[in-house]
């Protein structure tokens, strides 16, 4: 129904979900899958190793179940995240999405109860995406996409600067109308006028 790609962002907890709503996903006929690899343990005892080959292992069962280019949208909480993406990398991902925003719960402290905001992300967000992709850029294969706190042209243009292929925008549209797509474009091209 429109010109431009769509990419399905999928979240899951077990292998086989992931793998069932990958193909599910698939026969849509979306151009793309983006894996949001967002782990939030409970057992004391499972260690970084075990979480991150738990996501190389279900990378590449989903890249046996479809045919479609596939990202992972990865949180910046590893010890060394330049290992995790360069393990996704080796295991054949085709993009990196740094970094994911999420959902953080907070506490009615008048009603007592358990409170979940809707976390939208500040100005300069970025810079952390820009810090990595800087050191990524020309070492992966995989491309690399920008995500989080970009809320002004002059930010898309850090991280496409930085070594970023692409980048993402969501808060600021929330916050400022899907009329910021075009605003973006045109301080872009202008840019890229003057430069």
């Amino acid at each position: 129904a429109v010109k431009i790609p769509v990419i399905a962002s999928l979240n899951a907890v077990n292998r086989e979900a992931w793998v069932e709503y990958a193909k599910l996903l698939a026969e849509t006929g979306v151009d793309g899958l983006e894996l949001n690899f967002f782990a939030t343990p409970t057992d004391f005892d499972k260690s970084a190793k075990d979480i991150e080959d738990e996501m190389v292992s279900i990378l590449k069962d989903v890249k046996k179940a479809v045919k479609l280019p596939i990202s992972t949208k990865l949180s910046s909480f590893y010890t060394n995240p330049l290992n995790v993406v360069k393990r996704l990398d080796e295991a054949g991902v085709d993009g990196f999405v740094l970094f994911n925003r999420y959902f953080d719960p907070s506490i009615d402290i008048e009603k007592e109860k358990s409170d979940f905001p809707f976390n939208l992300s500040n100005p300069n967000d970025h810079r952390l995406a820009l810090r990595y992709i800087g050191q990524l850029s020309g070492k992966v294969k995989a491309s690399l996409c920008a995500s989080h706190g970009i809320h002004a042209s002059s930010h898309a243009v850090e991280v496409l600067l930085g070594g970023a292929d692409v980048f993402q925008i969501v808060s600021t549209l929330y916050r400022n109308s899907v009329g910021t797509i075009k605003v973006f474009l045109d301080e872009i091209a202008a840019w890229m006028t003057r430069k």
